[in-house]
């Protein structure tokens, strides 16, 4: 935003001065209104939208610190600049403590007025940009994006909205694909320290050496290389969450490190002798069995039990086939919405081929495969060409929840999911000779429901057992 965009409003009841300075200002190109006091300055700034107020600490009616107070309950994105006396820069330092983003001593020449209002216009340019961002990162990880009705999801669901209040240290176990940093961060942006950052790191993406400076920084000189001070992921961190994903590929000697913050909330730098303290909310991933790898002597058992304060476990795609018709929808959404088509009708053959592969990729390979079909759909639906080359190749015929799944060649929602449970129940049943406990204890649902689910769906006898 330059002077031609700027909407000042300049408060001050020494007419010259105020006059001068609207005239000036104008010629600068900024839309410049003035008043002489802040009662009236108040109204304006609630009758009108102005990016910058210009403002005497000495007014008449309210003194400018009062008038600046009110104004910041009034609307925090108001950048306040103060006009003060060489003989009352006290007062101006205790107006930007109060929320004031500079000050101008007088005497001063426009220019350096001007100087100040460019500053504070870019100042609050790059905060509202980054509100922006923060808002749609925030949007990513609503609730509403963690897709699911299986049993499965619900449960897991129920245990990000329990723990997110609260400060426990979570470790969210699933297969690679599965959506655990989506968890990690539904958890930060619905938990108190949403406001803080939430630093994310792959553990498994670098070698001992880069990982340990990553985490906890270094000091000038700790290595080669080391030419400045640098801050670690756990200091960028502090007031907000990191996720530590892959936590299983930190080093035995550096789970030491991690332990102490777990502990102590402290650590120095690589090359520091400085203990440096933090506030942190520690969330970990894992694709591995922890417990096995404390078996295996590859992980530290002390710090295994302080990870696993509230386990998630994200069950892979192919053990939750009836929410791949939610996703697909999900997914459809998502990409129609950025090439402004129509969502585009599923075939039967297409949607027989969804759920009958087994999704070694999870989640993130059923987004990319939506993705490539929406791509290739040309506003006509998705298809069985549409779909990459190798899931063509998928045998359909050797999953029972594939067969005659559809009576349509148009998806409707309700209807698919109805189906699926149908399959997936009579599938149970076929696995397990009709037996409704072993059934039940398959599809990890409790015997009742199960029950309940074969008289609505009017599948077999409900009192056989």
């Amino acid at each position: 935003m330059d002077g031609k965009d700027g909407k000042v409003l300049i408060v001050d009841d020494e007419k010259l001065m105020r006059i001068s300075l609207e005239s000036q200002l104008k010629k600068e190109g900024y839309h410049v209104k003035s008043v002489d006091n802040a009662l009236d300055g108040l109204k304006m700034v609630k009758s009108e939208e102005y990016d910058v107020v210009v403002t005497d600490l000495r007014l008449s009616g309210m003194n400018g610190m009062d008038f600046l107070k009110e104004i910041k309950k009034y609307d925090q994105e108001i950048i306040v600049v103060i006009m003060t006396a060489y003989g009352t820069l006290e007062s101006a330092v205790l107006a930007i403590k109060e929320g004031a983003y500079d000050y101008v001593a007088k005497p001063f020449s426009t220019d350096e007025l001007i100087i100040k209002l460019q500053r504070a216009l870019h100042f609050k340019n790059t905060a509202a940009e980054v509100n922006r961002l923060r808002g749609e990162i925030q949007a990513e990880f609503e609730f509403c994006n963690i897709v699911g009705n299986s049993e499965a999801m619900k449960k897991v669901l129920e245990t990000v909205v329990s723990v997110s209040g609260r400060e426990a240290t979570i470790l969210i176990r699933g297969e690679s694909g599965t959506g655990k940093e989506k968890i990690a961060g539904a958890i930060h942006y619905h938990s108190c320290r949403k406001m803080g950052p939430f630093i994310r790191v792959s553990c498994a993406a670098l070698n001992r050496e880069i990982l340990e400076s990553e985490l906890f920084g270094h000091e000038k000189g700790a290595f080669t290389g080391a030419i400045k001070t640098r801050r670690g992921r756990f200091e960028l961190a502090n007031g907000g969450s990191i996720f530590l994903d892959d936590v299983d590929d930190i080093p035995l000697d550096m789970q030491v490190k991690l332990l102490r913050v777990l502990q102590e909330r402290t650590f120095e730098r690589v090359g520091g002798e400085e203990t440096l303290s933090v506030d942190v909310r520690i969330i970990c991933a894992t694709k591995k069995d922890l417990l096995e790898r404390v078996k295996e002597g590859g992980f530290r058992e002390d710090l295994f039990y302080r990870l696993n304060v509230v386990p998630i476990s994200i069950p892979p795609l192919r053990e939750r086939k009836e929410d791949i018709p939610l996703l697909i929808n999900y997914f459809l959404k998502k990409f129609v919405s950025q090439y402004e088509d129509a969502l585009p009708d599923v075939s039967q053959e297409a949607m027989n081929v969804l759920l009958a592969y087994d999704w070694p990729g999870n989640v993130r390979e059923l987004e990319n495969v939506v993705e490539h079909a929406v791509a290739f759909s040309k506003s006509k639906g998705i298809s069985l060409e549409t779909l990459p080359e190798y899931l063509r190749k998928v045998d359909v015929h050797k999953d029972l929840l594939s067969m005659d799944l559809y009576n349509k060649q148009a998806i409707s929602l309700q209807d698919a999911l109805t189906e699926v449970e149908k399959k997936l129940i009579q599938w149970a049943h076929q696995k397990t000779n009709g037996n409704q406990v072993k059934m039940a204890e398959i599809l990890g649902i409790p015997r009742t429901t199960l029950r309940n689910r074969l008289v609505k769906l009017q599948l077999f006898d409900k009192s056989s057992s």
